[in-house]
């Protein structure tokens, strides 16, 4: 399963999202599982497989959903002004959010 993670067996759940670092985790992962199992195992390699594919086939999915926002985000800024964005983020939060919850979206801007 390893080598079918990043490979053709993989393509019925491509999403053709970029790859992440959660794909590299689980193929080490699928490696050292099948190292250490043996042989007499009980594992359903074909369903760990299944799920194993879809899940990253989701987070793909999730990623390119996150870089389309991204993208959507800069095309208002770039057309509305930062300010102006600011200002109707900050009026917003505060008619909506905790002031926990305003700081974490602050927070994910300034992370951009």
């Amino acid at each position: 399963m390893a080598d079918k993670i990043n490979g053709e067996e993989n393509s019925q759940y491509s999403t053709d999202g970029p790859p992440s670092n959660l794909e590299g985790f689980i193929k080490s992962q699928i490696e050292d599982q099948e190292k250490n199992s043996k042989t007499g195992d009980n594992l359903d390699t074909e369903k760990r497989d299944s799920f194993i594919a879809r899940a990253i086939a989701e987070s793909r999915r999730m990623n390119k959903e996150i870089e389309k926002s991204k993208e959507k985000r800069s095309r208002l800024h770039a057309e509305l002004g930062e300010k102006r964005m600011t200002e109707w983020r900050e009026e917003h939060s505060s008619q909506v959010l905790t002031p926990q919850q305003a700081e974490m979206v602050e927070r994910s801007y300034q992370d951009d």
